[in-house]
């Protein structure tokens, strides 16, 4: 019964909204969950999003995206809201491979408009070498990945080392433009002497 309520309260928001463009009304206004007026700001400020298939299922169903699978070696996920930019963030760990005192990582950030639209990826992916009491940055990678509509450009700087003798990092960071609008960006891998990554 609830469902049929809910189907008949949009079906009755539609047709309203019809009728008064027919006659003439063009100040109607819906509210976020109505198609054409979704803020993704809002809905992450206002929502507990703990999963990255919870947040694909925003994008899906709100703003009519087609995210990207989860990876498969996904170990962590964070979703937070750049108020400064006025962009929604994703942060992402994969644990990529492991052998005897060594671990292979990677992290990134997407960065979306606040219509759900991803503008562009910001990767670091790292090697580290550990043992008992100390770790190293064997190697360090990354990149700057504009999405296909995207008009941002950047040449980002990769950084490795270590910020403490039990814990190396391997850092990408640079800043985007487009136009007269830029933004600061910088993500990082760390891993520990017990091979655990972390990433922000």
């Amino acid at each position: 019964m609830r469902k049929a309520s809910f189907i008949n309260g949009i079906r009755g928001l539609v047709v309203l909204a019809l009728l008064m463009s027919a006659f003439g009304y063009t100040s109607f206004s819906v509210n976020a969950t109505d198609e054409g007026a979704f803020s993704l700001i809002d809905y992450v400020t206002n929502h507990q999003i703990d999963t990255h298939e919870e947040f694909n299922e925003v994008l899906e169903i709100y703003c009519g995206q087609a995210p990207a699978p989860v990876p498969d070696n996904e170990i962590s996920f964070q979703v937070y809201v750049d108020y400064e930019n006025n962009m929604v963030v994703t942060a992402v760990v994969e644990d990529i491979s492991q052998t005897r005192g060594s671990k292979t990582g990677r992290a990134d950030k997407a960065y979306y408009s606040d219509a759900g639209v991803e503008i562009f990826t910001i990767v670091v992916e790292g090697r580290f070498y550990y043992t008992s009491t100390q770790c190293t940055t064997y190697s360090a990678s990354g990149s700057f990945n504009p999405s296909p509509m995207s008009s941002w450009t950047s040449t980002p700087t990769i950084y490795s080392g270590n910020y403490s003798p039990t814990c190396a990092y391997a850092k990408t960071a640079g800043t985007a433009h487009y136009l007269s609008s830029s933004i600061s960006y910088s993500v990082s891998l760390s891993c520990d002497t017990n091979g655990n990554l972390s990433g922000y």
